[in-house]
């Protein structure tokens, strides 16, 4: 009888062990997914998490409903496939999904965030700056995001995207 509850329990256990197993590698999946290259985001993005990579990023914050947004997607689309592995561009939705932009301050689409592959904000070279305007925002003098309001040509996000590498 003393054998048969013995063995009981190391099923048991056994069982527990197979179920917290399974348990950890769903949570690293979780884990897989916020920091995959797929271009749409549906939470607010974790900026730490992607610039921890180093890997610059970019996200355009933009609706599905909105031109010049629209005129934007098939260059975010072209790029994402072409770039994944080496550039994170999300797209993220701010009419579908109302609390995606909550630790972003601007509040007109489409407008983009962008990072270095070092995880600070980007800083422009001149070069870039001459053909594109930007937004830098600092809180207690501190740089904490370099954004661009307005669609961007793929021309634009080329240049922006090998300046970033730099």
């Amino acid at each position: 009888m003393k054998r048969n509850i013995a063995g009981i329990v190391i099923i048991i256990l056994i069982i527990a062990a197979v179920f917290a197993l399974k348990k950890c590698n769903s949570i690293e999946n979780i884990s897989a997914d916020l920091l995959s290259f797929d271009l749409n985001v549906t939470e607010a993005v974790d900026f730490d998490k992607l610039t921890s990579k180093g890997l610059p990023v970019i996200v355009d914050y933009g609706a599905e409903q909105c031109i010049p947004c629209k005129n934007m997607a098939p260059v975010l689309e072209k790029l994402n496939k072409e770039m994944s592995g080496r550039v994170y561009i999300k797209f993220a939705d701010v009419w579908k999904y109302p609390d995606i932009n909550k630790n972003i301050y601007a509040k007109i689409i489409p407008y983009q965030v962008f990072f270095d592959k070092n995880g600070k904000p980007y800083e422009p070279s001149m070069e870039v700056l001459s053909y594109v305007n930007f937004i830098t925002k600092t809180d207690n003098g501190k740089h904490t995001f370099t954004m661009h309001i307005g669609e961007l040509k793929e021309n634009q996000m080329r240049m922006i995207i090998k300046d970033m590498e730099k």
